[in-house]
């Protein structure tokens, strides 16, 4: 629990003084607890105005099972929630029912309002509010929880609850309350059918409903105001010592929308106000109780101090249209309340080369898997690659983080989600660390354009193939050369007085090149794996060994590393017969 005390309370209400409360210490809250108890002894003896004691609630509220949220509903329509090893949400700190729920506030306006009816809010007592002079009554026994949990069959309870007054007895109105439950998910949904029991449809009430709730979220009173635009709207607060978040989310169509909220103190007065609170902020109880007659009760704002905290929501619809007799309408609130796990990284730790990029996977979940799905997650480089940044939670609670190690050295990432939206990470952020080492770049190798045979043919047609092994990856060319003179055409055309340049020479007159290219051909070669090489003989060639002609062959055999540097070149000289001629005796 919070350092801080919880209120105190010395509550009369119509005009007798309201509750103060404690604070800074401790026994504040001790107090306060134990004022609740005398009170309730007194109901219990006859001698006060509670027509329903937190005992008798306890002993008769409803739990569901399931997790990991688990749910209550008093007899009166009084909600609570807890985590495990988190405490409740709802104040008071121990038992199954708690100061949450649902009211109907009657003014004395509208035409054909019961005179009964006029100026008074109906609802229940509480443990520390809202200490209403008028309670509902109950409709007993509550029903069982029935379902099995699953979303096509969530756990299902009911609770009915009458306004009814006296001299004489009158039932003016019956609630039926409905509340569901689905296995690991971190809100429960309560639906409350409001039906006016007077004959004819003249006969209408008119009535502000409000679902309010005097938060205690993870275990502590203390909290910050929380708004969320939506759709769905939320309004709540969050314990930045724990990331927790509590409160109301809107439910969406055919249900009624939301005329107006509050979150702030939970019961200010003009006479006692929450320390560190704003000028504005009324008190959610206080707002409960004096609202009555005006055309609004909640003034659709938060309390952004760290307070004693409660939140409330409001539906106007019937105030001045009313509801007709033996009519029935629905109000539906998610009372939702979110526990931050730990974030989940991956991977936490790694080894990377200089220049190689580093990716990190991150997901933020609550206690019941849901995902903080558009929430900003913030992230520090600090060491060899420093850097900061943010990006933003997918629809999965999902945000990858990526960056170059243009350094060598060790990083460390710190991140957290932003819950809050405040852009500073606080006490209850989800939050964790990664680290990666960048190792220094190893300097490029040097280039080898060497290779080793492993076998050369001559086919007797003066084919030529090599096959030999690459040191590094690159390119292999082999030429096939043939002194002209051996394949030159005996029918050449002579050349008069002419002289040859150097490196030619002369045959039949005309001025040729020494060698002929016989053939060529090229591939890509990977290190360590053998190249096979094959220059077909040419037409020249076969050609000269067929008019019975020796033919010398040079093989040039070129390779060139594909990191550059000199190629490696070796020579190979063949000489090819031609075949002897057979004699036939």
């Amino acid at each position: 629990m919070h350092s801080r005390g919880r209120r105190e309370h010395s509550s009369r209400v119509d005009g007798i003084q309201e509750g103060t409360r404690g604070r800074g210490r401790p026994a504040g809250r001790m107090r306060r607890l134990a004022l609740c108890t005398a009170l309730v002894a007194l109901a219990s003896a006859g001698t006060g105005a509670l027509a329903t004691g937190a005992s008798a609630a306890e002993e008769s509220a409803v739990s569901f099972p399931g997790g990991p949220l688990t749910v209550s509903v008093g007899p009166l329509g009084q909600c609570q929630s807890s985590y495990a090893n988190h405490g409740n949400n709802y104040f008071p700190p121990t038992g199954n029912v708690g100061d949450c729920g649902f009211f109907l506030a009657f003014p004395s306006t509208g035409t054909g309002q019961p005179t009964a009816l006029k100026e008074k809010t109906f609802g229940f007592e509480g443990t520390a509010g809202p200490r209403l002079p008028t309670v509902y009554t109950a409709v007993p026994p509550q029903s069982p929880v029935t379902g099995s949990g699953t979303t096509a069959n969530p756990y299902t309870q009911t609770t009915v609850f009458n306004v009814e007054t006296e001299a004489p007895k009158t039932i003016y109105a019956t609630i039926t309350e409905v509340t569901t439950y689905v296995n690991g998910e971190p809100q429960f949904t309560s639906t409350y059918t409001v039906k006016n029991n007077l004959k004819g449809k003249t006969n209408k009430i008119y009535f502000r409903a409000i679902y309010a709730g005097d938060l205690f979220v993870n275990g502590d009173d203390f909290g910050t105001g929380q708004f969320l635009g939506g759709p769905p709207r939320f309004i709540g607060g969050l314990n930045p010592g724990s990331g927790v978040l509590g409160g109301f989310l809107e439910a969406g169509a055919p249900a009624l929308p939301w005329s107006a909220f509050q979150e702030g103190c939970w019961n200010e007065t003009p006479e006692s106000r929450c320390e560190g609170a704003s000028p504005t902020d009324n008190g959610i109880w206080h707002v409960l109780r004096t609202s009555v007659e005006a055309p609004t009760a909640f003034n659709n704002t938060i309390e952004p101090a760290l307070v004693d905290n409660a939140a409330g929501v409001e539906w106007d619809q019937l105030r001045t249209t009313g509801l007709e007799g033996e009519a029935a309408q629905s109000f539906t609130v998610i009372n939702r309340t979110q526990v931050p796990s730990t974030l989940q990284i991956s991977p936490t730790s790694q080894t990377l080369t200089q220049g190689q990029t580093e990716t990190i996977n991150v997901t933020a979940l609550d206690l019941a898997n849901q995902p903080y799905a558009g929430k900003v997650l913030h992230y520090t480089v600090s060491g060899a690659n420093p850097q900061a940044g943010t990006v933003t939670l997918n629809s999965g609670g999902s945000a990858q983080i990526s960056y170059v190690g243009q350094n060598a050295g060790t990083d460390t990432t710190q991140l957290f989600v932003d819950l809050v939206g405040s852009g500073v990470k606080t006490a209850g952020d989800p939050a964790g660390t990664a680290s990666v080492t960048f190792l220094p770049k190893p300097p490029p190798p040097t280039p080898n354009s060497t290779y080793k045979i492993q076998s050369i043919h001559v086919n007797a047609d003066g084919t030529i193939t090599i096959v030999f092994v690459p040191t590094q990856s690159g390119v292999a060319t082999l030429e096939v050369t043939v002194p002209t003179g051996t394949i030159s055409r005996s029918d050449a055309s002579a050349a008069k007085k002419k002289k040859c340049k150097k490196g030619q020479i002369k045959i039949k007159g005309k001025c040729r090149p020494k060698t002929t290219l016989a053939g060529r051909v090229s591939a890509a070669g990977v290190g360590g794996v053998p190249l096979k090489l094959t220059v077909k003989s040419s037409s020249k060639v076969k050609r000269a060994l067929k008019k019975r002609r020796t033919v010398h062959l040079t093989a040039t055999l070129s390779y060139k590393s594909a990191l550059g540097g000199a190629p490696t070149v070796q020579v190979f000289h063949f000489t090819v017969k031609p075949k002897k001629k057979k004699h036939h005796h």
